[in-house]
């Protein structure tokens, strides 16, 4: 019979205790008769499969021992002080909610619910207790929904959520009789952590049916009163989804899975078991492409890398032998957040098969430019040639990065060809840049015949016949003196190097990658998608992205079908639940997306049922008259953060980038040391990091600062001017979007500072 282990979610170690949990947890799992354990049952237990076990001479484990034919099972509950840990299995018990079939720790002598009486007598002594806040300081309203609403539109009573969720009938009450969210957590503290994301999602707006495919519960997993107390029940109640949010099962009991539960300390931090919804889009098998959506902070990178790390080790649904892992490439926009993902890699499974290049066995990590570059440096003279000649109509026999000033002035070159008919809006190096990105590059043109006659999906400004015999010229012009001198843009770049794999293929047949996985995927432009397209051939699980329509700051908006790249339907999930932000915070993030937000599909990307499972302070707008007084007082609220909190990790946000020197420099002269940075494994080392909105992207602090954020600088007027309407509403998007991204860093608390009138797209 074998031997398996679930550890409870509550399981917190301090670091002296540690290694003897562990290799008490070891011995258990490979012989738990060994004398040297001492597992004993408790005498006078609520339930007679109480157990404790020595840890050493002043600790013991708490633990449940279970059967059934096919393996011995054990619960282990937490590790307490000898006397403690006895006591503490006299009281716990194991159930099976009767409905749903997930297991249940259960005290029998836990405390009530706190009742909505008692938190709104708290709530006002805080409120009296609280110091008196800056004079210039304007606490920022956050418009929350009202519990009771959610439930009674539709009619969820606590009656029906029991009967077809599970939901305790006293944990809708207390929570139906809440003024607002802000203390769903409180009153649930004794609740499994199921019910809790349950009753959050129908506040949130959830149905029963969606709340049930998130936490995978089934209408079949119904169970007797004498199957709930089974042990065989039991065990496999651990084995649902719902019970993951609070149990490790551990069904192999080896040393690498018991390190990274015990040493993760924190249940939630847990990197090996995630949430149900999450867990079943890193196990679909899809036909071809797969997509997950979703908000800033809801988990979509970690979707990314424990599926990368499931198609790396397993090849998707097919088993594969350990000496023959398929070619697996995990990607995004840059360099900093691909260093970020192989981080995370290296903590989900230090063992993973990594590639030595780029199409060799095994999973290749990179940022999405650096490995087209490495492509592009590694063809041979032929295929460059060939190559920019079908790209570019005009042979090259180098492929390097065009800088942005040399970018300008090629542009600037091509516009002296432009007619004095031609409007100055279409006449606009923004314009044309982008035209040939979206329409030339996307579609390989090279002569003035296809582009008259090719379609313009997505872009705003329309072209008429005469109107594009004038914009080829200027067009072509910037195509052949970039190709000419061997240097291309990143579009270019990427164009170039799917030619060439492209026609690799025609030659030999093979693809480069068996498996792709892209986060942060909506920032790709045209050039990526067509790389990403020739790097991998059709077929099951070949593709694979992670994005959020809201947080496009960079390039400009595709359908990836037109890349061959289709993921509507079952093909695509959608993540609500933020694991980062506070409804708080999260709420005012929202209040900047205004307007409509289209995603890879073509279709209106929503921020309906987004959720926060943790609430906090609400986010504040001071105003200043000048921005020497406005950096003194980001300074003295640091001091205090850091004061209060010795784990504060705080960001300094801001739009441009001439401020983040100044804001160094004042920040140290007012005694606070701070580091300019846009990378995300140095920034998460450091105490205070400053850095522009865009180098933020991808990170999250305990605090942040949202500096000088006025009128004069978002949206930036630079990237506004000379624009037609329709590209000037697009560009304000990403401006929406940018200040979406910054305040969605924020964990804990967040402040938005000004020296001069606030923006405009400042939630009102």
């Amino acid at each position: 019979m074998t031997v398996s282990i679930s550890i409870h979610g509550s399981l917190n170690l301090d670091g002296s205790i540690k290694k003897v949990t562990m290799d008490f947890l070891d011995k258990l799992g490979q012989d738990p008769t060994s004398p040297a354990l001492n597992v004993e049952p408790i005498i006078g237990s609520v339930d007679p499969r109480a157990r404790t076990g020595r840890v050493n001479l002043q600790y013991r484990a708490v633990m449940f021992e279970l059967t059934d034919e096919f393996q011995q099972h054990f619960i282990v509950a937490g590790v307490y002080p000898h006397d403690e840990g006895i006591e503490k299995a006299k009281k716990i018990r194991l159930d099976v909610n009767p409905v749903n079939g997930i297991t249940r720790l259960i005290e029998e002598t836990a405390p009530v619910r706190q009742t909505t009486a008692d938190l709104e007598s708290r709530r006002k002594a805080e409120k009296a207790a609280a110091t008196a806040h800056h004079q210039a300081e304007q606490e920022v309203t956050v418009d929350l929904p009202k519990p009771r609403d959610a439930f009674e539109n539709r009619g969820y009573t606590p009656e029906l959520l029991e009967q077809e969720l599970g939901i305790e009938p006293a944990a809708t009450q207390v929570v139906m009789g809440l003024d607002s969210e802000d203390n769903i957590e409180d009153v649930l503290e004794g609740s499994p952590a199921w019910e809790r994301d349950a009753l959050l999602g129908i506040v949130a707006g959830f149905t029963i049916e969606e709340i049930r495919e998130s936490l995978g519960i089934k209408t079949t997993d119904a169970l007797t009163e004498e199957e709930r107390n089974s042990d065989k029940a039991i065990i496999e109640g651990l084995k649902k989804p719902g019970a993951r949010m609070e149990f490790a099962y551990i069904e192999n009991v080896n040393t690498d899975e018991l390190r990274k539960v015990i040493d993760s300390g924190d249940f939630h931090s847990w990197r090996v078991f995630i949430h149900p919804d999450q867990q079943a889009i890193v196990e679909q098998n899809f036909s071809g492409a797969g997509r997950v959506s979703g908000g800033a902070g809801t988990g979509k990178t970690v979707v990314v890398v424990h599926r990368a790390n499931r198609l790396v080790t397993s090849n998707g649904a097919t088993p594969m032998l350990d000496s023959a892992p398929p070619r697996v490439l995990l990607t995004t926009f840059t360099r900093g957040l691909a260093e970020s993902l192989k981080s995370q890699m290296n903590a989900l499974n230090p063992a993973f098969p990594e590639a030595g290049e780029p199409g060799e066995r095994g999973l290749w990590i990179s940022g999405i430019d650096a490995l087209v570059r490495k492509i592009l440096d590694d063809a041979a003279l032929s295929e460059l040639v060939a190559a920019t000649e079908q790209v570019m109509g005009r042979a090259s026999r180098q492929a390097r990065v065009l800088s942005d000033n040399d970018t300008k002035q090629h542009w600037m070159d091509a516009l002296l060809l432009a007619g004095p008919d031609l409007s100055p809006e279409i006449a606009n190096r923004t314009f044309l840049s982008q035209e040939f990105e979206a329409v030339v590059l996307a579609n390989q043109i090279t002569t003035q015949a296809a582009y008259l006659r090719v379609p313009r999906p997505g872009r705003g400004t329309s072209l008429n016949r005469a109107q594009r015999k004038q914009v080829w010229p200027l067009i072509e012009a910037f195509m052949k003196s970039t190709a000419r001198d061997g240097q291309f843009s990143y579009v270019g770049l990427a164009t170039i190097a799917a030619v060439v794999l492209d026609n690799r293929f025609q030659s030999t047949g093979q693809r480069t990658f068996d498996h792709v996985l892209i986060d942060e995927a909506q920032d790709f432009h045209a050039g990526h998608w067509k790389f990403l397209r020739a790097s991998v051939g059709p077929g099951a699980n070949d593709i694979f992205l992670a994005e959020d329509s809201h947080q496009r700051i960079y390039g400009q908006r595709y359908v990836l079908s037109r890349f061959g790249i289709e993921t509507r339907g079952r093909a695509s999930r959608r993540l609500t639940l933020n694991y980062r932000t506070t409804r708080e915070n999260l709420g005012y993030a929202l209040g900047v997306l205004t307007g409509e937000w289209i995603d890879s599909e073509g279709e209106e990307d929503s921020t309906h049922g987004y959720r926060s499972a943790r609430s906090g302070p609400l986010p504040r707008l001071l105003r200043f008259a000048t921005e020497g007084e406005e950096i003194s007082a980001v300074a003295e609220l640091i001091a205090g953060w850091q004061d209060g909190d010795d784990d504060a990790h705080i960001g300094v946000l801001t739009r441009t980038r001439p401020l983040i020197n100044r804001a160094v420099n004042g920040l140290a002269d007012h005694g606070i040391q701070a580091v300019k940075t846009k990378n995300a494994e140095l920034a998460s080392r450091e105490a205070v990091s400053v850095m522009t909105m865009h180098g933020a992207k991808g990170m999250e602090f305990t605090h942040v600062v949202l500096l000088g954020i006025t009128q004069d600088v978002l949206p930036f007027k630079l990237v506004m001017a000379g624009l037609a309407e329709a590209e000037r509403e697009e560009a304000l998007q990403m401006e929406r979007a940018l200040l979406y991204v910054a305040a969605s860093r924020a964990r804990d608390e967040l402040v938005i500072t000004t020296h001069g009138e606030p923006s405009d797209l400042l939630p009102a």
